[in-house]
């Protein structure tokens, strides 16, 4: 499933192996290089994460906007990347609201660690061993696995991504503009309507045969997973 983190970048330096990182990890990005635009991509985008490669860590000017973004109940994590790499800048990241911290030239299997590790103590990807149970339908979100009533369900990447996407957010309205963010990485309105063949082919394999249908259409918005009478566990 495709998340997006802010990706705030300061100065010239080669970040090729960073995205590269990103992308294995199956993070969209959205970059950023000044403040201001950093404040327009966190209110917009609902981001993940924030990472930002930056040189005087305790001094950015990012973290006003930062503080300003939390205090309206928008939490979101920040990872910094800093030259610097001395112990006093690192508590001054800390200090100033940051998550993480780590210098750079940094090694590649640390920083996917990091990464993940952030995501999943701040809830924003579920661990491994999760599991998301909803009405005898089971998604095992680590091996890309799906079943309903104890019977395996074949599906395609994308229909997987989009089925779990609908399954975090069980019990919510998902607009089409949002399943297209955030399953497909759109960041602008499309005029497409491959939502809703991908929702027919879900449909036909999760719901046919079934009492109880899981995927509801709201009517010139999106599609919501809803079971009767009951909420999702996770395991």
């Amino acid at each position: 499933m495709n998340e997006t983190i802010v990706w705030f970048r300061a100065g010239e330096e080669d970040s090729g192996l960073t995205e590269s990182l990103l992308s294995e990890l199956g993070l969209q990005t959205a970059i950023s290089e000044d403040p201001e635009d950093l404040r327009l991509l966190l209110t917009r985008m609902q981001p993940v994460l924030l990472l930002a490669e930056i040189r005087d860590a305790g001094a950015w000017a990012g973290w006003n906007i930062i503080s300003e973004h939390r205090s309206q109940g928008a939490f979101i994590p920040v990872m910094v990347i800093a030259s610097g790499g001395s112990s006093e800048e690192a508590v001054a990241v800390f200090e100033a609201g940051g998550n993480e911290y780590m210098k750079s030239p940094f090694h590649d299997g640390e920083f996917r660690c990091r990464v993940m590790n952030l995501l999943w103590l701040t809830g924003r990807r579920r661990g491994p061993e999760a599991l998301i149970k909803i009405d005898g339908l089971m998604l095992d979100a680590s091996r890309r696995l799906v079943s309903r009533d104890g019977i395996r369900l074949s599906l395609t990447p994308k229909e997987f991504d989009l089925l779990y996407y609908l399954a975090v957010n069980q019990g919510e309205v998902c607009p089409r503009d949002e399943i297209l963010r955030h399953v497909w990485g759109y960041h602008f309105h499309a005029d497409t309507n491959v939502v809703d063949v991908y929702i027919r082919h879900i449909r036909i394999k999760v719901d046919k045969g079934h009492r109880n249908k899981l995927i509801h259409t709201v009517r010139g918005t999106g599609y919501v997973l809803r079971a009767p009478g009951g909420s999702p566990s996770v395991v």
